[in-house]
């Protein structure tokens, strides 16, 4: 592990150490030792001790979520859970669950929509009728930062949009909506295909919006694509995710 560069020894202020990040996101520290050797989890090395930087950390995981095994998934959703049931942040695993954070008020489907910019929007309004945004502006200004970070397009034309990070002021609790497009949108897939479906997934921390991000990936990898684009209506979509959920708690 390469030791901090003498141009950022400054910022080590910015830096967390290994147990702050054990505790912050409920796992071990070999879990994590484990991470940074085999997954090359970013890490600085500061008078012989691990650092992290806490912004780096979330935007791999990020990353990682989209592209580990199935397996790998569910092992850091299992292990972030874990952390939130245990230090009440979330009740109970039923509770919890990706379709009781999806108000039916937060489902729109076949809409006329052609841009990335008309994406957004139309996620914003969504979730300001659900009752459970009270900030747009922001919550508006930061998907388009984190869209112009990197697209959060993945294959098979589906995005599941986010601020880049856990936004509490703008939002009431936790929450989930859901957009299909009439036709896809281009929203920079690096594949150049188009996408149609689109969630929105906000939450008021960093790990429960891990958390969300991973269930939502196990959904999709499960076969979730096919089921949202057969509803017909918002209560359909839900159930589909209910049902989706209930086979990856199986």
């Amino acid at each position: 592990m390469p030791p901090l560069p003498p141009d950022k020894l400054r910022n080590q202020e910015a830096h967390i150490s290994l147990g702050d990040l054990s505790q912050a996101f409920g796992w071990s520290p070999r879990f994590i030792e484990g991470l940074v050797r085999g997954e090359k989890l970013p890490a600085v090395e500061i008078d012989g001790q691990l650092r992290f930087h806490r912004d780096e950390v979330v935007d791999w995981l990020e990353r990682k979520i989209h592209t580990l095994e199935g397996v790998d998934v569910s092992e850091l959703e299992k292990r972030i859970e874990a952390g939130l049931l245990e230090d009440g942040t979330f009740r109970t695993h039923r509770s919890d669950r990706l379709a009781s954070r999806l108000p039916m008020r937060g489902v729109a489907l076949d809409v006329e929509i052609q841009s990335r910019a008309e994406v957004l929007q139309a996620l914003v309004e969504i979730a300001w009728e659900t009752g459970l945004l009270v900030d747009k502006e922001f919550l508006l200004a930061s998907l388009i930062e984190r869209e112009n970070l990197c697209s959060t397009a993945m294959p098979g034309g589906v995005a599941i949009c986010h601020p880049r990070r856990p936004t509490p002021a703008a939002i009431d609790r936790q929450f989930l909506c859901a957009l299909r497009t009439k036709e896809p949108v281009d929203f920079g897939a690096d594949n150049g295909e188009g996408t149609s479906l689109f969630f929105l997934l906000c939450a008021t921390d960093d790990r429960s919006h891990l958390h969300g991000l991973a269930r939502l990936a196990r959904v999709l990898h499960l076969g979730g694509l096919e089921e949202f684009q057969k509803a017909t209506d918002a209560e359909q979509f839900k159930d589909a995710l209910s049902y989706l959920e209930a086979r990856i708690d199986g």
